[in-house]
């Protein structure tokens, strides 16, 4: 079957008893394009049509085709109006008719063709704005909806493109908004960041959410930014999908970070659980998080009377934040199904475990960045283009990152399938950009410059498209986003949101962060500013992730302690992927993957430590104390990420506890 056709069970059998079944999928694969063949639209599952010798043919780009497979000429009229009919209601539902307008704009779009003549080729809309009508079609019978104010049928440049591009579900997205039972309470997602995960939660929270008026539903995830986002992202998702029943928050719909405060029961997921269940909360002094949850998981089970769910369904979202301890406390309390979605990549690092082989979905296709950013980004975090690299992946392992390899000799080919998201922009276009901010320049200049370039570029780019990440960790990142904050003000007449500060997302307001607060985001152009690449995991990590964080322009500004060697060698690599499409890169020798590990800087710990020792020194602690100290915090935090917020929190609260050692 092509890994770009999705067909509903009824559509399937008609199709392969009809013959059609493989010239689809030669069609989808030849066009490397997503393609449904429905028997009606999944959107809809009141519709019923008389006459059933007839599939819906799809494809992104292209026009409707309702395929006559009995030789009935009048029925397949008959169902062509039917369908006609329901995706008129459809597009009032969902208020496309704004854009589309009423049927007798786009009826003649809708096409119908016998078996025995089908011409597929002939389904190619005559103009971009009749092929992104096509599309909105679509998207309404595959319930894909989009969120109507955001699409332009004909935009006015590359930047409004991509914004409002039409998303279209692929096969295996597809398959689990409409599809996704499994015999476990668990269901697990896993794949690249940007590859929709999130999106899909989102789909499966508003069917269960509007069909099941009692059921308790909670969407959780590690990090407190991206929690807050989805708060208000969720009441967006449902008005836009015209979700008739209004949110009852707290009461049958909760939203909340994973840990929680002790004063506020609903503020966190462990403390709500806490809560219910009424059994001791433990705030960071008492241990780690993965600790704290086995020991909620055995207060729980020691109760005499019988467990009762306090929800129905919960969602995880970022599960890779999380240990297995957190994910069983979920399912513990949970009636029917938790669904968790994890990057499969989070951590270029970290080997690949069982999380994706037992995986209920492996998404393998990145939606959010150009193919292009995604292959450098890559290269840049695993080193790719450097001797030793840093982290080199096995055949099946590239396979579940989306990427196709072939070996030539010494060297190897590692490409990725175009997406349809980018498909407006120019062959020309460059989504990647690297500056050395040599000796003698300002590298928070070149971020001012890059951001002038683009504003010139692309003249419909406002504030709140661009974020500036600064990827070292220290005092001077604080300087330094003074600085900028100053630049930003005074160049461009903009009011930075400094999310370490706020820990808030605003999308009118020009994004300033470090690593920790810019998870689960998204921007059209993203600047990451470095002194150097150094060859520290959760730099490289760091690194890639960011730089990914794009879905048009990603720029890393890099200082003078960086070499001019290795730049000159990362700038003819990025030359190779806008050349060829593919990243040419050396195959190390089996000894070098052995010894991969050698040939990086493990300063996590050490750098933790000297957080610590700087903290203790301004209070004079004594060397027990900081040896006590030390211990503590790597008990508390361990290998998971954290904030400078987070860690003197911590650190005051534990020093308090302590001092008088």
């Amino acid at each position: 079957m092509s890994k770009y056709c999705f067909f509903t069970p009824e559509s399937e059998d008609l199709a392969r008893n009809s013959g059609i079944k493989e010239r689809i999928e030669a069609y989808a694969s030849a066009r490397m394009r997503q393609t449904y063949v429905l028997h009606k639209p999944l959107s809809k599952e009141d519709s019923s049509y008389d006459y059933q010798d007839a599939v819906i043919l799809l494809s992104a780009g292209c026009k409707p085709c309702v395929v006559d497979l009995g030789a009935n000429s009048d029925g397949a009229d008959d169902f062509v109006d039917d369908l006609i009919e329901d995706i008129a209601f459809l597009s009032q539902k969902y208020k496309y008719i704004e854009k589309i307008g009423r049927k007798k704009h786009w009826a003649s779009l809708v096409d119908k063709q016998d078996k025995s003549n089908l011409d597929l080729g002939s389904l190619q809309p005559s103009t971009t704005a009749d092929a992104r009508t096509c599309d909105l079609l679509t998207s309404l019978m595959v319930g894909s909806i989009n969120d109507i104010d955001r699409v332009d049928i004909e935009p006015e440049d590359v930047l409004q493109a991509v914004k409002s591009k039409i998303i279209l579900f692929d096969t295996d997205q597809t398959s689990f908004v409409f599809r996704s039972n499994s015999a476990s309470k668990r269901y697990a997602i896993q794949g690249l960041a940007g590859s929709g995960k999130t999106e899909l939660l989102l789909h499966k929270i508003k069917e269960i959410y509007s069909k099941h008026s009692e059921d308790r539903i909670a969407f959780t995830c590690f990090n407190k930014i991206l929690a807050s986002s989805m708060r208000n992202r969720i009441p967006d998702f449902f008005d836009f999908m015209r979700v008739d029943r209004q949110i009852e928050w707290d009461k049958k719909l909760f939203c909340f970070h994973s840990w929680g405060s002790g004063r506020e029961p609903l503020s966190g997921m462990y403390r709500y659980i806490c809560h219910s269940y009424a059994i001791p909360f433990g705030t960071f002094q008492a241990g780690s998080f993965e600790s704290l949850c086995r020991r909620a998981i055995d207060d729980i089970k020691s109760k005499s009377e019988p467990i009762k769910a306090i929800f129905d369904y919960v969602f995880v979202d970022e599960s890779q934040d999380f240990g297995p301890e957190f994910l069983e406390l979920c399912e513990l309390v949970t009636e029917k199904k938790v669904y968790i979605a994890g990057d499969v990549f989070q951590n270029i690092f970290r080997p690949f475990d069982d999380a994706v082989n037992k995986a209920d979905m492996v998404l393998k296709k990145c939606y959010r960045t150009d193919p292009t950013n995604l292959m450098f980004s890559h290269s840049l975090g695993m080193g790719l283009f450097e001797v030793p690299v840093m982290r080199w992946l096995k055949d099946d392992e590239w396979a579940a990152c989306g990427y196709e390899l072939r070996r030539l000799g010494e060297v190897a080919q590692l490409s990725r399938d175009p997406l349809r998201r980018f498909e407006d922009i120019p062959e020309s276009f460059k989504s990647t950009h690297l500056h050395h901010a040599v000796t003698g320049i300002n590298p928070l200049q070149m971020v001012v410059d890059a951001i002038s370039s683009i504003k010139k570029r692309h003249p419909t780019a406002v504030e709140g498209d661009f974020a500036v990440i600064f990827l070292d960790k220290g005092n001077n990142v604080y300087e330094q986003v003074d600085i900028l904050r100053t630049f930003v003000s005074e160049n461009f007449k903009w009011n930075p949101n400094v999310s370490f500060e706020t820990k808030q997302t605003d999308p009118n307001r020009f994004f300033i962060s470090n690593v920790n607060n810019a998870k689960g985001l998204e921007f059209p152009f993203v600047i990451c500013v470095a002194n150097n690449l150094n060859r520290s995991t959760s730099f490289r990590n760091a690194l890639y992730t960011m730089m990914a964080r794009s879905f048009l322009e990603s720029h890393l500004v890099v200082g003078p302690t960086t070499p001019a060697d290795l730049v000159k060698s990362l700038n003819e690599g990025l030359g190779e992927i806008y050349s060829h499409n593919y990243m040419e890169v050396r195959i190390p020798p089996p000894e070098e993957i052995a010894h991969q590990q050698q040939y990086i800087v493990l300063e996590e710990r050490s750098s933790l430590d000297d957080s610590v020792r700087e903290f203790c020194n301004t209070r004079g602690a004594s060397p027990r104390l900081t040896a006590k100290l030390i211990s503590r915090i790597h008990d508390i935090i361990g290998d998971s990420d954290y904030d400078e917020t987070y860690l003197k929190q911590i650190l005051e609260a534990e020093y308090g506890r302590n001092k008088s050692i």
